[in-house]
């Protein structure tokens, strides 16, 4: 039976370090030409600025045409108050078919 000293012991876990820092040296050494390999990029036409919106006139209740019109903007205008505790302006009201 042979012992195992200290010294041996030492000298292994030197060795695996070594071992495992060069496995990684030689793994960045593969990986490292990849990224000088590029697609080439698309080139792709600028896109042309959206046409500003047509100025909106101002939303007055002669805006609103029935009922139901009046019913939806007081209720929402009621529902956002009270979420944002805040003063409420209604900007438009639309039907969704």
């Amino acid at each position: 039976m042979t012992l195992y000293t200290v010294w041996e012991g030492f000298l292994d876990s030197i060795f695996c370090i070594v071992v495992v820092y060069a496995m990684l040296y030689l793994l960045t050494l593969v990986v490292r030409p990849f990224k000088y390999i590029k697609g080439k990029p698309e080139t792709q036409e600028p896109e042309e600025a959206p046409a500003p919106a047509p100025e909106a006139k101002p939303f007055g209740i002669e805006d609103i045409k029935d009922e139901d019109m009046m019913v939806a903007a007081l209720v929402a205008s009621i529902d956002a108050r009270e979420t944002l505790k805040t003063d409420v302006v209604i900007k438009s009201v639309k039907e969704i078919k």
